[in-house]
């Protein structure tokens, strides 16, 4: 297990050093400067939060602060650095952890899952501090994440702010109204906020005999003992079992067994959860997310399979009818939500994309459209309506589209520049216009010469042009 390394004099003024160069560098605006220069601090200090609040600054810097100039494909770069934080975590290696967070924040420093991976290891490091700020600085992506809100709330409870801890289960209840866990914790830590308010636990402590910080674990209750002998898998399943018409330890067993990949299990007890609270909403998401996180995991198995084994016809087969059964299930599960809460563009998104990957272009127009009210979505939902406007034969729509997510794109992403240039290209020669279908292709050369089929599509179009 990892241990927080402890400065001595001489490394503390070092990494001081390191964070004034961080800071002078920041101020000049060479971001790349001082994005070193913070690390290197953090490396000496990983626990110190201004040093991570100051990284953090020039992270988002890169981005001119701006959550929607992050990159469309961000989130297919963050999986192999997720799948490095998750196997530090697994290992107890919390200061690592912490450094592949960082790594990730560098694609998105707004990055809400990574944001709690960091939370979660500053707490098992010893800093309440650190883990509280990582989920305040991303409050504002949260959302409607419940499973969010009930860290932060838990942050909160540590740090002993007691009213910012039950203004996160309010929300909760907002988001979730059918949520009993809400109404427990509000009742549970309005009582704590009393006492401590009060100076009652100052008191207790006071009177205790001399020499004695409390009683001895001898004089515990025995059902205090046994509880904290308890495993937290076991804790959650004895909640079950005591309280099966409260969702809240289904939800914590169920999301206990998915951090393990023990995803039949999660099933299981979501699907028990759902017998006792057949209407509740957040069970009922965390079920499907669950069938779906089993669907492609059985996909990826048989991909993998398929690599090594090419001419396995029966795992073709196999792989295709999951694929068809994953793309079902995904279209009906965001059909369903998406009734339930319209207004909720990310919900849109989703089931456009699953329209779409349908080949039910017609329909996933109007929801990608509905989609670019969330200025964080307006490249990805744009750029996939011009997509379904091509299927559907309308060049000139999907040239407009495209154009429009031109001109919102981050310069820096180039990813996504290229993207759209070569679709771009695309979309002019259909619609007869072959020298800006030259100019964007030019584009895309100038960039990545071996991007997709733009070479051969230039060597065409100069000779059409030129005979």
């Amino acid at each position: 297990m990892d241990s927080v390394p402890q400065p001595d004099e001489k490394d503390t003024q070092r990494a001081e050093a390191l964070f004034k160069y961080g800071n002078d560098a920041a101020a000049k605006g060479n971001l790349p400067y001082a994005i070193d220069m913070y690390t290197n601090a953090l490396k000496i200090a990983p626990l110190e939060v201004k040093y991570r609040q100051a990284l953090r600054a020039v992270q988002r810097k890169k981005f001119h602060n701006d959550p929607a100039k992050v990159g469309m494909f961000a989130g297919a770069k963050l999986q192999p650095i997720r799948l490095k934080i998750k196997a530090s975590k697994s290992r107890s290696h919390w200061v690592e952890a912490l450094e592949h967070c960082e790594e990730a924040f560098l694609i998105n420093p707004w990055d809400v899952a990574t944001s709690r991976d960091l939370a979660e290891a500053a707490e098992q490091l010893g800093s309440r501090p650190l883990a509280r700020w990582a989920l305040e600085s991303v409050q504002a992506q949260a959302a409607e994440d419940v499973s969010f809100w009930k860290h932060m709330a838990h942050v909160y409870a540590l740090c002993e702010e007691f009213p910012r801890a039950i203004l996160c289960w309010e929300r909760i209840k907002k988001i979730s109204p059918g949520d009993e866990e809400a109404t427990h914790q509000i009742h549970a830590l309005s009582a704590s906020g009393l006492i401590h308010g009060s100076g009652l636990h100052e008191q207790i402590q006071r009177a205790e005999p001399p020499g004695r910080a409390g009683p001895e674990p001898s004089e515990e209750p025995e059902s205090v003992r046994q509880r904290q002998a308890l495993t937290p898998e076991q804790r959650f399943a004895n909640e079950v079992k005591n309280d099966p018409a409260r969702p809240g330890p289904y939800l914590e067993l169920a999301e206990h067994y998915r951090q393990q990949d023990r995803l039949d299990e999660a099933r299981d007890i979501l699907a028990r959860g759902l017998q006792a609270l057949p209407d509740h909403p957040t069970l009922r998401d965390s079920y499907a997310e669950v069938q779906i996180a089993r669907l492609r995991k059985a996909i990826d198995g048989l991909k993998a399979h398929l690599r090594d084994h090419p001419d396995d016809l029966e795992s073709k087969t196999r792989l295709e009818k999951l694929s068809a059964k994953l793309s079902d299930y995904e279209l009906a599960e965001y059909r369903r939500r998406v009734a339930a809460r319209p207004d909720d563009p990310q919900l849109r998104f989703e089931l456009a994309r699953c329209l779409a990957g349908a080949g039910q272009h017609e329909a996933a127009i109007p929801e990608f459209q509905a989609a670019r009210s969330a200025p964080g979505l307006k490249v990805q939902a744009l750029v996939g309506a011009g997509g379904s406007f091509e299927a559907t034969g309308v060049p000139k729509l999907a040239e407009r589209s495209y154009a429009e997510a031109l001109k919102l794109v981050d310069p820096e992403d180039q990813e996504t520049l290229n993207e759209l240039h070569y679709r771009l290209g695309r979309v002019s020669e259909q619609l007869g216009n072959l020298e800006a279908a030259e100019s964007h292709y030019n584009e895309v050369a100038a960039n990545n010469f071996g991007y997709r089929d733009v070479a051969q599509r230039l060597r065409s179009l100069n000779q059409r042009m030129s005979s």
